[in-house]
């Protein structure tokens, strides 16, 4: 039979791995680890290409 303590404290404590892995240096994520930083834009956008060269590229791709 099982030898069990008579004081709470004496008691093992149980741990798993995956509490193991977060005391190593895992942190959990947290609610502003989640919210939505919106668009990145970038600071070097080719020129604008006019309608006439975007169609004048579409015809000259559609004919290959």
């Amino acid at each position: 039979m099982p030898v069990v303590p008579s004081k709470p404290e004496d008691f093992p404590v149980a741990t798993s791995s995956r509490d193991q892995k977060q005391t190593e240096g895992a942190k959990k994520a947290s609610a502003q680890d989640h919210v939505s930083k919106g668009p990145v834009i970038p600071n070097e956008m080719p020129p604008k290409a006019s309608r006439e060269e975007i169609e004048a590229r579409m015809k000259e791709l559609n004919q290959k």
